[in-house]
């Protein structure tokens, strides 16, 4: 069974701390988790999950820059996400770059990694956990279920 977004059940999202993951990451948002669900219109987290292996991925928010101009930290291009492969989550921090549009896509961009943490697991290589990677992004698109519709016009490559 291939990958889909989906809304979290309530019961996954406290198995699997949801709540703390992002917040470990998204330093962007005034509101932590989960005051912040609050503001979707469904109140749930989401994720891509692939049901069949036991994979999801789950976008953490954009990082924070220490590194600015006006000396404060402002919001940086990286965005953490977890991919969870057979009971161990691998942290990936990825930035977006813009390739341009056409009459097809309103939206069409890549994915480079910046780190990715462990670098591999027993029995499964950095290239199949990249392969995993990449099934997953190229269902969660641009903002997994929260917009489909946004989704049905984005195109995504890699440059891994």
């Amino acid at each position: 069974m291939p990958f889909v977004n989906e809304y979290v059940s309530y019961e996954d999202a406290e198995k699997y701390d949801l709540d703390n993951l992002w917040n470990k990451y998204d330093y962007c948002t005034i509101l932590n988790m989960p005051e912040l669900l609050n503001h979707y219109e469904v109140h749930q987290h989401a994720w891509c999950i692939d049901k069949e292996h036991g994979y999801w991925l789950f976008y953490c928010g954009f990082l924070r820059s220490e590194n600015s101009v006006t000396g404060y930290p402002e919001p940086s291009d990286d965005e953490a996400f977890i991919l969870h492969v057979n009971g161990q989550n691998i942290e990936f921090i990825l930035s977006t770059y813009e390739i341009g549009t056409n009459d097809l896509y309103s939206r069409h961009y890549g994915w480079s990694i910046v780190s990715m943490s462990p670098s591999c697991l027993p029995n499964i290589s950095r290239e199949h956990l990249l392969t995993i990677l990449k099934e997953a992004l190229n269902v969660y698109k641009y903002n997994g279920i929260r917009d489909l519709e946004e989704n049905a016009k984005t195109l995504i490559a890699f440059d891994f």
